[in-house]
């Protein structure tokens, strides 16, 4: 006799649910092995720190940073002190101080506006390009304009920083300070520039989603265009369902991937399945593939422990 396909399904659920019950919590608690300098996964509703390593180790913060330029933006436009369409004029003298500064990181080429200090663009072209691609370039032209000076824009960084409940370990200089390569492997022994730590990069992403949710519809853009400066930039962030690459994860609606050679390659990412939100950070990778690879399995694990149950099962039979 013929089990009806119906049958076959129910038996089928019968069966994960019985395994998922039966999956030892310290076969997941030991899961899973990340390749980077430090790394950590949060639920973005409860804070929870459901995995870590090395997640108080402060790092350089050139990705927090841009998340913090990126969040007093957006507090100035909200209060009125700027608007989108207002110009931002880059900066006195015949070039930028940004071009100057940046050769050398490696981030300069891709994400490259081509500003001179005399160039007037809108403010909000300077904040997609800032939030898409990580452009350096829009990040200090940002704030100067936000904060009258890089300095004066440092110091409201910090004092965000301290609003939010960050630790003592994560502390932002002023962008013209934090410029050169970070000496040591994955900028690990650089005793200067801006530090923080994965977990206080989590904690920042949660704080700054649930003040200014639009940041994930404008982070996860594929690509933005300059029109002032005539191009297109793409959003550095494969991991993002729509590029349907390789490192797509399902769910992924923002943040940011950035880094560098020099300091390691890093992303802060967030995902929602089921409206379970997890945020990810990972924090000096050797290879920007690597950075992706690390989230994925953190956040598989994530849902594995905690989504729905058909997240679970999904997620766990990644992980086995």
């Amino acid at each position: 006799m013929r089990m009806s396909g119906g049958i076959w399904k129910k038996g089928i659920l019968v069966v994960l649910a019985v395994l998922l019950l039966l999956i030892p919590q310290q076969l997941l608690a030991g899961r899973p092995k990340v390749e980077a300098a430090a790394a950590a996964l949060i639920d973005a509703k409860t804070g929870e720190v459901l995995w870590q390593a090395e997640g108080d180790r402060a790092l350089p913060a050139s990705g927090a940073a841009q998340l913090m330029t990126e969040w007093l933006v957006l507090d100035a436009v909200r209060g009125g002190r700027f608007g989108w369409e207002e110009t931002v004029r880059v900066g006195a003298g015949k070039e930028s101080a940004v071009q100057a500064a940046y050769p050398a990181s490696g981030n300069a080429g891709a994400d490259s506006l081509a500003l001179q200090g005399s160039d007037e663009v809108p403010l909000n072209e300077l904040f997609m390009g800032l939030a898409v691609s990580s452009s350096q370039e829009a990040e200090r032209a940002l704030a100067r304009h936000a904060g009258g000076s890089e300095a004066s824009f440092a110091g409201m960084m910090n004092e965000k920083a301290r609003r939010i409940g960050l630790s003592a370990s994560t502390r932002f200089l002023p962008a013209a300070e934090d410029a050169g390569p970070p000496k040591g492997p994955h900028g690990a022994a650089a005793a200067s520039g801006s530090r923080i730590t994965a977990k206080d990069t989590a904690l920042l992403c949660r704080s700054l989603i649930a003040e200014h949710p639009e940041i994930l519809r404008m982070s996860s853009v594929t690509q933005t265009e300059i029109r002032s400066r005539g191009i297109y930039l793409t959003n550095s962030n494969a991991m993002l369902p729509e590029f349907a690459g390789p490192h797509a994860y399902r769910g992924l609606d923002g943040l940011k991937a950035f880094g560098s050679e020099q300091e390691g390659y890093s992303l802060a990412g967030t995902a929602q399945r089921d409206g379970h939100r997890l945020i990810v950070v990972v924090m000096g990778a050797g290879s920007r593939e690597q950075s992706f690879q690390a989230a994925g399995k953190l956040l598989d694990y994530g849902y594995a422990r905690s989504g729905s149950f058909a997240e679970r099962a999904a997620s766990w039979l990644k992980l086995v």
